[in-house]
């Protein structure tokens, strides 16, 4: 019998879930919740005239959301007091649309009408948070990607749009069922005859991520359970974006399971998952966004050595059971049981590999300086994990000896116009420097510090190198100063840290998903 691993606590019932509606728009107050996508903004504002013309007395007020993230709970409380209804969009990528309908959905309990205005590459993600929330919101689908066609043709998209959306407005509330709260999901025991049946069934089922797993056995669950000191097995460690299910116990056995983990591998893991499900860590966006992102996992501490992590020469690569298991028991956790299932709810354009596993240790032992989760504020004796939003990894090769040239090289590898924190203007970059390169620079008197505002100072781009189409849309600002433009706000957003062999040549640059904040989380040893 093979244990469901997707199987998880549901989230509690929401009080709010049904969305209210207006009887009528005529001298209402429509509020405007949009993100960053120009497109939307200029339908937006042709809807705003079509209603001044089409309704007595309504009025509308704009408020601007960055892409990718929620808004502000104090401003949606403020709407929810000012207007008589709200119109939520455009959810036009992964994380937007997610955090649209986290918006939405917020507005809604607190008894606003509103409605959310989705593209239709995004209907199923809308959809599947729909099912996972137990709220259902008025939608109204736009065909066409807005960004891809022309202005005219984007006004007449909202023209085509308008009746739409005041009659999604104005539609009873008897009309409008919410979807049922599901009940809490525990356990299914799935049977099968032999080995290669269950091996297909996985696939079949979703379970994995592409790759053999090994499988759920209820033995085997049984026995990861027992690894984690007989707790209860339907406790729950954390809420799991973007579903918002709860990892119970024993899904987090049967995922540890599946990725080929050991029993040593629990508490790094454990900590992982509480990390992400952190609301600053923004889970919901990297797990559903368009971009490539993926959670980063750096561990520090003795935990790493018990959990028998590399820390050294070809620690991001193959060959380490614990950093491929555990980083990847972490990627089929988001998938199974907060229900990122690529290409429905994972809406990445591209992927890239880190999205099987990113996990490594830092090279303590052959740094001259200390650990991450000492310059981050724990202390020495403590073991900690921290989780970062990676977009991908950039190999940088460096002089062996020059100093002043390996900081030089290394500011620049983040200064490139494409880098996701220049456009943005915000997130955290990580720069993984061997032993070599820290012996050098610390050998030049050196601290970490020190290097990551030398990196910092040295990773700006002229703004004059910006096409004005390359410029961040509002209310994304470009960090600048003297004219010059910077990847994000400053030293403390530069993360050095020392892994790998102990050749003073090859570095990786790793910029960060700019609406993430790294977590970092105590390891239970």
């Amino acid at each position: 019998m093979l244990v469901d691993p997707t199987a998880a606590q549901a989230p509690p019932a929401r009080a709010g879930a049904r969305v209210p509606s207006l009887g009528s728009l005529t001298g209402r107050k429509l509020a405007l919740v949009r993100n960053a996508w120009p497109s939307w903004h200029l339908m937006t504002d042709r809807l705003e005239r079509l209603l001044s013309e089409r309704v007595d007395g309504v009025s509308t007020t704009r408020h601007l959301i960055p892409n990718g993230l929620a808004a502000d709970p104090a401003l949606l409380a403020e709407i929810a007091r000012s207007a008589d209804a709200a119109l939520v969009g455009l959810a036009n990528c992964g994380s937007c649309t997610a955090w649209s309908y986290h918006d939405a959905v917020c507005l809604a309990e607190l008894g606003l009408p509103v409605v959310l205005v989705v593209t239709s590459q995004f209907t199923g993600l809308a959809d599947a948070l729909a099912a996972a929330r137990a709220v259902t919101i008025p939608t109204v689908v736009i065909d066409v990607n807005p960004e891809t066609i022309d202005t005219d043709s984007a006004l007449q998209l909202l023209d085509g749009a308008y009746q739409r959306i005041v009659a999604a407005l104005l539609t009873p509330a008897a009309d409008r069922r919410p979807a049922p709260a599901q009940a809490a999901t525990f356990p299914l025991l799935v049977p099968y005859d032999d080995e290669d049946e269950a091996l297909q069934a996985c696939h079949d089922l979703g379970w994995t991520d592409g790759l053999p797993v090994v499988l759920p056995t209820a033995r085997r669950v049984d026995a990861m359970l027992g690894a984690l000191g007989d707790p209860d097995p339907d406790a729950v460690v954390a809420a799991m974006p973007p579903s918002g299910f709860g990892v119970t116990n024993r899904a987090l056995a049967a995922n540890t399971v599946m990725a080929g983990c050991a029993p040593e591998h629990l508490p790094v893991l454990t900590a992982m998952v509480r990390a992400v499900c952190r609301p600053g860590f923004n889970l919901n966006g990297i797990a559903t966004t368009t971009g490539p992102s993926t959670p980063f996992a750096v561990v520090s501490g003795p935990a790493a050595t018990e959990a028998c992590l590399n820390s050294g020469r070809g620690a991001l690569g193959p060959g380490w059971r614990a950093n491929a298991a555990v980083g990847r028991a972490l990627r089929l956790l988001i998938a199974n049981v907060g229900g990122a299932r690529p290409g429905v709810v994972a809406k990445s354009s591209m992927g890239q590999p880190g999205r099987f596993t990113m996990c490594i240790a830092e090279n303590e032992a052959a740094s001259p300086w200390e650990p991450l989760h000492v310059t981050l504020g724990l202390p020495a004796g403590d073991s900690a994990v921290t989780m970062l939003g990676a977009t991908g990894t950039m190999n940088v090769l460096t002089p062996r000896s020059d100093v002043d040239a390996m900081l030089t090289i290394f500011g620049d590898s983040l200064a490139y116009l494409g880098n996701p924190n220049v456009v943005m203007g915000s997130g955290t970059v990580a720069v993984l420097v061997s032993p070599g390169h820290a012996l050098a620079m610390s050998g030049a008197g050196l601290s970490k510090s020190d290097v990551a505002a030398e990196i910092w100072a040295r990773s700006s781009i002229p703004v004059g190198r910006f096409p004005a189409a390359a410029y961040p849309d509002p209310p994304y600002e470009f960090i600048a100063h003297g004219g010059r433009i910077f990847p994000v706000a400053g030293p403390d957003q530069v993360y050095v840290i020392v892994v790998g062999g102990p050749e003073p040549t090859h570095a990786t640059v790793i910029p960060s998903h700019p609406s993430c904040r790294p977590v970092t989380e105590r390891i239970a040893c």
